[in-house]
């Protein structure tokens, strides 16, 4: 049964429930593809339309013929349900699989976080049982609304598959796109074969970092581009995945090196260690909540605020576990128990966290959606509201927010309403060892452009340079946050960066948007 989650979310309620939902990720894929240029949204005009011809004739695994019953539902064109599935493109994931001697009962387990923002509410996570009837594998999949590539699943053959966004020199196959990684839930019943599937594939419609783990134990991590592939098994018995490649062919393609997955991906390897010879499902959903790594709720932890899906598997009982809390406790909530049997496995629900529902984790929550009203205010131009809650903010020191990123917010909002001298003041304590590098390389920058602002331009070559001192001596990353920096600092190194608005800069919460 292809289509059928889908068309079933918007019979429900299709202006309340499926067109809500399709028009947010029309909104972020119009937000991606218009990032890309001219000759991107040129190709956007044709190529959807031409895939949704073509694919149903070539693509064995039915994606297209998923899209096709979700335009129904929808009653958009084909080409538009495209581009809304693609618009939930991106997010982080840290991931956990573990096997053999790091497990209780030495069989596989996958856990995983995925990151993506439910856009305070409005976008559920799904889980979607397929029941196929031309003789492909029953499987469970945790994925997005209206978009027929999970975030992870398993089949009743014990196969269990994670994906991680991998942010490729491309991300997107061109030609004639093939969906490998739907098509190993259909049919693979091993790692091998899964890896097999994916590999000889003669692309793979998305770039992604593809874990497996089946039900004799076997675990492998599979990085790939739409053109290419490199398999990853592990020394010992388990692994951590975030979203940077580590094989040496895939860091050769890597445009996602980002402190925020270079530092989640150590936190997971931290909890497993703690753990290892000890984790059960149970376990597993523990480590999910993890957080020794900061004390602030915006920071890059396992279980940070933008967390959408939590999920647990454990390919030997044939059995997922979801989340049944949402964004941005979802991690702490009891977890449900779905199979790919159509009888269930019969397993328990996993427990929430103790602290679940207690007056810190509401306050916790509090403040995170206090910080979310603030970037959506900034966004809307609501600049002096939103500046408000981040003074507020500093006023009362609230402890469960990183202050250097709140330095930031406050300083962002001050020289878009012209209060440049204050901006300054602010930046300036931004520039230290103990400040993240994404908060610190940018700080460094706006410093620079508010100086040329004030006439300063001996103090904003300094700064310019400061910054490439900065990103030589942090060659690791090169992500969207960072990596536009250095055309801006190209820029202001040749001329004062004086004319037009200020240019634009992240808000660097590490909070869902």
């Amino acid at each position: 049964m292809r289509g059928g989650a889908a068309t079933a979310v918007t019979e429900a309620g299709r202006r309340d429930v499926g067109d809500l939902i399709y028009d947010m990720h029309r909104s972020d894929w119009s937000a991606l593809i218009g990032g890309f240029g001219g000759l991107a949204r040129a190709a956007d005009a044709f190529l959807p339309r031409f895939w949704m011809a073509a694919g149903p004739r070539y693509d064995n695994s039915g994606f297209y013929k998923e899209i096709r019953g979700i335009a129904d539902g929808l009653r958009v064109s084909r080409a538009a349900a495209w581009r809304g599935v693609f618009g939930s493109l991106g997010g982080g994931t840290t991931t956990l699989v573990a096997t053999r001697t790091a497990t209780a009962d030495g069989s596989a387990i996958m856990a995983k976080n995925s990151d993506w923002p439910d856009r305070n509410g409005r976008r559920p996570p799904m889980v979607t049982h397929y029941q196929p009837s031309n003789g492909d594998l029953h499987h469970v999949v945790a994925g997005w609304p209206l978009t027929p590539l999970g975030a992870g699943g398993l089949n009743q053959a014990g196969l269990a598959l994670g994906l991680n966004f991998f942010n490729a020199d491309q991300v997107l196959a061109l030609g004639r796109p093939r969906w490998p990684y739907r098509r190993v839930l259909q049919r693979a019943t091993t790692v091998e074969e899964g890896v097999r599937i994916i590999v000889e594939s003669p692309n793979r419609g998305i770039s992604g970092f593809v874990s497996l783990a089946d039900a004799k134990g076997d675990i492998a991590i599979v990085e790939c581009t739409p053109g290419d592939c490199e398999v990853f098994r592990p020394d010992g018995d388990w692994f951590a995945q975030s979203n940077h490649a580590r094989t040496p062919k895939m860091i050769a393609h890597d445009r996602g090196r980002s402190l925020d997955s270079f530092t989640r991906r150590p936190a997971m390897e931290a909890a497993v260690t703690a753990r290892l010879g000890r984790i059960t499902p149970e376990a597993a959903s523990v480590i999910l909540r993890d957080r020794s790594n900061s004390k602030y709720v915006n920071e890059s932890v396992v279980a940070n605020a933008a967390v959408f899906h939590s999920v647990v598997m454990h390919p030997a009982s044939r059995t997922l576990w979801h989340s049944t809390a949402r964004q941005p406790v979802a991690p702490f909530g009891k977890l449900a128990p779905f199979s790919p049997d159509a009888n269930g496995a019969g397993a328990p629900e996993l427990p929430a966290d103790p602290l679940f529902g207690s007056p810190g984790m509401q306050h916790e929550a509090g403040v995170i959606a206090e910080v979310r009203r603030a970037m959506r205010l900034f966004d809307e131009g609501d600049v002096a509201a939103a500046s408000a809650i981040w003074e507020r903010f500093a006023e009362t020191g609230e402890p469960l927010l990183q202050p250097h990123r709140l330095t930031w917010a406050r300083a962002r909002a001050r020289w878009t309403l012209g209060r440049l001298e204050e901006a300054e003041g602010l930046l300036a304590g931004l520039d230290a060892d103990a400040v993240p590098f994404d908060v610190r390389i940018n700080a460094v920058i706006a410093r620079a452009v508010v100086a040329d602002r004030l006439g300063d331009r001996p103090r904003a070559v300094d700064l310019y340079r400061r910054g490439q001192e900065l990103f030589g001596e942090n060659r690791q990353y090169n992500d969207g946050l960072v990596a536009p920096l250095h055309k801006r600092i190209a820029a202001g190194l040749r001329a004062p960066l004086t004319r037009g608005p200020f240019p634009p800069t992240p808000a660097l919460q590490r909070v869902p948007s």
